[in-house]
């Protein structure tokens, strides 16, 4: 750490401040990843025997990952494209948009992914 502090010191204002954003940013990341995969594992373990969907998606861990919001888009598009789930229905919450909808759990996730991919 002691060299980097003389390197700090040097730095405009503006500079340290870029720094520290990257840094917090990176933690934040790290953060959320911990917190999707968490919920995540929660969501999957609690879940995996259960045919109603109000009980999947009502489940505290999905909604964990539903508030975080567009912070857990990547995550959530990374698993379905892995491995389509009903973890799909989460980007209908974030999003407030029924894509997929009336349609098979794989076909959602493909409705989503290459709707995802426009941006």
């Amino acid at each position: 750490m002691a060299p980097y502090m003389g390197l700090m010191r040097s730095m405009s204002l503006k500079d340290k401040r870029t720094v520290v954003d990257f840094l917090m940013d990176d933690m934040k990341e790290h953060n959320d990843k911990e917190m999707f995969e968490s919920s995540l594992k929660e969501w999957q373990r609690d879940t995996r025997f259960l045919s109603s969907s109000s009980a999947v998606t009502s489940h505290p861990a999905f909604r964990r990952i539903v508030n975080m919001g567009g912070n857990a888009v990547p995550f959530i598009i990374e698993e379905i494209a892995h491995k389509p789930s009903n973890l799909v229905w989460a980007l209908n919450a974030i999003f407030h948009k029924k894509t997929g909808s009336g349609k098979t759990v794989t076909d959602a996730c493909k409705l989503w992914i290459e709707e995802l991919k426009k941006f």
